[in-house]
This record gives C-alpha cells, structure tokens and sequence, in this order.
C-alpha cells in the first residue's frame, strides 16, 4: 500500500515537474498558434490611406485635387423592408432598383456598398429619410476643376484611389504615397485602444506628392478651343495637336477633341480615354518633306540645286508617281521650291539622290522610328523600317508615305530645326514637389541627339518661311505681325485590313513655329477625316495660324511690325526687289508672266495688259500657275491660276 502511495506521488510529481517544463518552454518559447490568436483576439492592424497628391499646371492652377465625400452603405440585417428601400433608393440614386434589391435582400450580409461618392443632393435627400441600415462613410474623391481639359494627358483614378490613365496612372506611385499599417490594441468588443504612441503614429502617414507639369492651361484651353471648332466645321472625326518650348523640350499643351468628362469617365466611351498625341502612329504625308531636304543638306546637295518636274509625274518600277493635283505640272525646281510648292515628284526624286542607308540614319537621328522617353503610358515607336529599301518605298518616303510617326515625334522633330538643330527629350512634368520632406525634383532638359548643324538648321527655317510666304502652300498659316515657318501635310489612311488606303478619307495636318526668328513655340495640329475640304494648307494651316497667333500674344512677344524703322527693313526691299526682277523678266515675249502674289483683281489687270487668258481655280491669292512663271508662253496664251482657297 505504501509502496503505491510513493509511486502514485512520483507519477504527480512527474506531471507536476512536466507542466513547470511546459510552462516555462511556453514562457520563454511561445507556440506560434498562441501568437497568432493572441493578435487575432487582441491587436488590429488599421490601414491608414494617404492623401493623394494635387497636380498643377507649370503656373500653380490646379488640375486634379482631393476632397473628402460620403460613400453609401447598408447593413441589410437591419433593414426591414428590402423592396420598398430599393425602390425609393433607385429614384434618388439613379440606379436600377432590382440592381440595389440584389445586394439588400441577403439578411446574412451586414456590409454592402450602395454607392460611392454620392452627391451632397444625395447625402441629405437619404439622411432626412432616417432608416435603418443605412449608413454613410466618407472617402477621399479625385475632383478635377476643369472638367474634360487635358483629359487623355490628365487621365484619372478609379474607386480605389490608384490612376488607371494619363499621368495619374505614369505617376501614381509618387501621387499615392506611402500607406501606412499601425498595429492597436482591442478590447473585449474587438474595439481598438488608441494610446498617446499610437495617435503619433497616425500622423506619420507619407501623403503623395505633388506635380507640377509644363502644361500652360490657358494654352491647353485655346487649343482645345479651335480643334473642337475645325473638327465641327469640317465634321472630322476627330483633331489633335501639341506645343513644345524648342529650346527646353518641355510640352505646353496636349489637345484633343473630342474629350471626356474627368470627373465621371464611366459615361463616356473608352476609346476616347487614350492620348493620341503619344500612342498612334499614322503616314504624316508632307510635314515629312523638310527632313527628306535636311537628309539632302547633309549629304551635301546644294539648296539652289535643280531637279525637273516632269510635268507632274515619275515612273518608279512601274508605279507613277504624281503630284497632289493634275493641275501641277513643275518645271525646274530648287529644293526651296520643292518645299514651297509641295512637290511629291521633287521630293521623291530627292530622296533617291539622298540614298535609303543615309536618309534612314538621318530620320533616325530626328527621333522616328524609336519612342522618346516620355514617361507616359503607350507611347508609340512609329515605324521606319530597316533599310535595304525598295526603290519606290525610298521615293515614297520622300513625301511622307510608307513610314508612321506619332505626332509626339513629329514636333519634336520640328522642334529641333527651330532650335538649331538640337533633339531634345520632350517632357510634361516640370518638378515633383514632397510637401512631408520639402524635397523638390525638378526635372531639366535632356539632349537626346544634334540632327542638323546650326547653319542647316538655319537653312531649313529660311524654307520653312518661303513654305509659309506667297506662293507656298501655308500661306494661311501667317501671322499678321510675326514671322510664322512650317509645312502643311495631306495623307491618305491606310486601310490596315485590306492593304493600300481608303478611299476620300486623309489626314490634314501642319506643322510649324513662330517666331521663325527667334521661335518660342512649337506648334503642330492634325485633323483626322475632314469631310469637306482636306488639304493640310486649307484645314489645319488656319487652326495653327490662330493657335499660334494667341501663343506668341499671350506671352508677351513683340510683333516684328514691317516698316522703314525696322530691322528687316534692308531685307525688306531686298526681298521686294526681287519680285519686281522676277515680274520684270517674266514679261519677256514668249514667256510665261508671273501672277505669284497678286490678288484676283490685280491679275486681271495684269492679263489684260499682257493680252492673256485667264483659267481662275479657287480664290484668294495667286499661289502657282500653269505653266510656271518663266516658261514658254503657250500658243493659245491660256494660263491657269492656282488659287490660295
């Protein structure tokens, strides 16, 4: 019996001594499982979302902000009639009452959205209500001020608050800052236990930072302005355009139309929410041509070269090649000329002179073929492919066809010649500003290439003015006060499903800066299927005329105002004098006078004394005739005159 008792307390003592074991193991040892129901019971992690930065323009406007507004919910537990509170939300709410029925109707659910970010209309119409279940939590709301202006630059946020377009989705990462986790204490009622330690950390939260674009929102708002106009007067499908700051690269403005409504982009359709300026790539048709001249400058063809016009046509491996109208038939063309009058059949035959290696390593010093690095989502290489190329692929280059650049590419391209000949990296964020640490990025020109020397560069600005300038194809594209260059452009659209190009259907454009002296800006417009008239001279050269016109005015800019006390006076006359040569020689008998410059009336005049035939197509000024001034007068003394409209 005693024996029993002493074994008995042994095996007490064993189970004694092992939970003294355990207990201290567990002290010093803790299981996991404990752990973790230790946090589950009595800790709780709260997310602490930051406030989203504000986006400004290169002045301080703001473009996109963050407010605090009511988000709907309910408790479907709580709510004692389910159909008759989806009937009455469904009137205020404008959402269909068997879709809120849907998510009340569950008694075992006890959270359910209803809507996010309801109006203040909304919030007080539901809350006179007094119902039951129903209950209101206030959220962070992306707003922006000025409705759809720089919408596809802009982009917006979705419902969680992170960027799904634009350069808020490029940048949301710096936008969002940094979400904060802190863990609490609960209580019994899985309340959390705030301490002095952990109100502290809730202020610590990093907010997003905020950005500063070169955008110019007066600029943007203009622009957008007369797009919106030219693509009603001409019922286009749609027009794009962009300025840049030569000098720096920065983009001053990125306009669509149409547009969409930032602050509610789910009613508008998708395939207007990309930035077109950046992600499509199209056939820029004769704003191509000054780089097709600048290859033939570098290679060492002289700007006073000549090549025949043959009578508007050229047969290539058996394809003809001919100008844009019947009615242009060349003679002897310079490459200023080429430029001027806008001359496939020149500019083919450049091309060729040039070489496709040479030309192909030119282009891609300008930047196409290749994105430029502006960090923006989608941007668009183009497509300039690799040489060999075919012999008419190379001519039809020469005018534009058979290569694809992005409007991103093109003024930057142009950009370079303003700027004597520099490629600079275009960029839309001036400076990112973190209000936490008061650190401040700003962001400066990057040189990604040198296209041309200075002179060429100069060279080809010189024609760019002519290509503006009485007889040329831009003539609308003038300033009245300030000296304007650029190039118009007319291409047809390819048909990506069935080969070749539609039928009717172009894409009008020009592309140009001002001053051309000492250019300011950059400014290129693309007008896509205009249906009444489609020549880049007649519907975009004027929407660039009065784009540029309110730029150069609005920042100050000095007319060069044309009279004895001017600068330019010597250059004035000297450019004056030669008319008058031009006008004196091209009334030698047998040859063809010239009409360049002279209004309808002033023709007239000039044809009676000359006892010539007159064939008038368009009005406006006289921009070529046919033949051209200096030929051989034609038998019948009949002369065909081009008009600027």
């Amino acid at each position: 019996m005693k024996s029993r008792i002493i074994f008995l307390c042994f095996i007490l003592g064993g189970f004694y001594f092992a939970f003294i074991v355990r207990g201290a193991w567990l002290q010093f040892f803790p299981d996991h499982r404990l752990i973790t129901a230790k946090k589950k019971n009595f800790e709780k992690v709260i997310k602490l979302q930051p406030r989203r930065g504000i986006i400004y323009d290169r002045h301080g406007r703001e473009l996109a902000i963050t407010v605090a507004a009511q988000s709907l919910f309910a408790d479907p537990f709580l709510i004692e009639n389910p159909k008759y509170l989806a009937k009455k939300l469904s009137r205020v709410l404008k959402i269909s009452h068997h879709r809120i029925y849907k998510k009340i109707k569950n008694k075992n659910r006890r959270f359910v959205w209803l809507k996010r970010h309801i109006s203040e209309k909304e919030l007080k119409k539901i809350q006179s209500w007094k119902l039951k279940g129903l209950a209101f939590l206030e959220e962070p709301k992306r707003v922006y001020p000025n409705g759809s202006l720089l919408a596809q630059t802009l982009g917006f946020v979705g419902r969680d608050g992170h960027g799904l377009e634009g350069i808020e989705l490029s940048y949301d990462k710096v936008l969002s800052g940094e979400e904060t986790r802190v863990l609490v204490r609960k209580d019994a009622m899985g309340r959390p236990l705030f301490s002095d330690v952990d109100t502290n950390l809730i202020t610590l939260k990093t907010n997003g930072a905020d950005i500063y674009l070169t955008i110019d929102s007066d600029l943007q708002f203009f622009f957008e302005k007369e797009l919106k106009k030219v693509v009603k007067e001409y019922s286009a499908q749609s027009a794009l355009g962009l300025i840049m700051a030569p000098q720096s690269g920065e983009i001053l403005a990125m306009a669509h139309f149409p547009g969409f409504d930032l602050n509610q982009p789910s009613k508008s359709d998708s395939s207007l929410f990309r930035n077109r300026c950046v992600t499509d790539a199209f056939e820029p048709g004769s704003t191509l041509k000054p780089f097709i001249i600048s290859a033939a400058l570098k290679k060492g063809i002289l700007p006073s070269a000549h090549y025949d016009g043959l009578e508007g046509e050229i047969s290539i491996d058996g394809h003809v090649i001919r100008e844009a109208e019947s009615t242009h038939k060349f003679e002897n063309m310079t490459l200023r000329e080429i430029l001027s009058y806008s001359s496939n059949v020149g500019a083919a035959q450049v091309a060729l002179d040039v070489g496709d290696d040479f030309l192909y390593n030119s282009l891609e010093k300008f930047g196409f073929g290749s994105k430029l690095g502006l960090s923006f989502p989608g941007e668009s290489s183009g497509i300039l492919n690799k040489t060999p190329w075919k012999k008419l692929q190379l001519a039809t280059i020469g005018f534009g066809h058979a290569i694809s650049v992005t409007p991103l590419q093109m003024v930057t391209a142009y950009a370079a010649i303003a700027n004597g000949g520099i490629v600079r990296k275009p960029y839309l964020v001036q400076s990112v500003y973190h209000k936490e640490s008061g650190k401040k990025e700003i962001f400066k020109p990057v040189i990604l290439n040198k296209a041309l020397t200075k002179e060429q560069a100069k060279t080809m600005a010189v024609m760019l003015i002519s290509a503006v300038s009485e007889g040329g194809t831009g003539i609308k594209a003038q300033v009245k006060g300030f000296l304007s260059a650029g190039k118009t452009g007319t291409a047809q659209i390819v048909n990506s499903k069935e080969g070749g190009y539609v039928k009717g259907q172009y894409i009008s454009s020009f592309a140009g800066f001002i001053p051309a002296h000492d250019p300011k800006f950059v400014i290129y417009v693309v007008i896509h299927q205009p249906q009444k008239k489609f020549y880049g001279s007649t519907v975009a050269a004027p929407v660039f005329s009065k784009v540029a016109e309110y730029a150069v005015r609005q920042s100050g800019v000095s007319p060069v105002l044309i009279s004895e006390k001017n600068l330019l006076k010597k250059k004035r006359k000297q450019v004056q004098a030669q008319k008058e040569a031009i006008r004196s020689i091209s009334s030698e008998k047998g040859k063809t006078p010239n009409f360049v410059g002279l209004s309808l009336r002033g023709a007239y005049q000039k044809a009676r004394r000359e006892n010539i035939h007159l064939l008038v197509k368009g009005s406006g000024q006289v921009v070529r005739t046919v033949p051209a001034p200096l030929s051989p007068l034609p038998k019948t003394r009949k002369i065909q005159l081009i008009m600027s409209d």
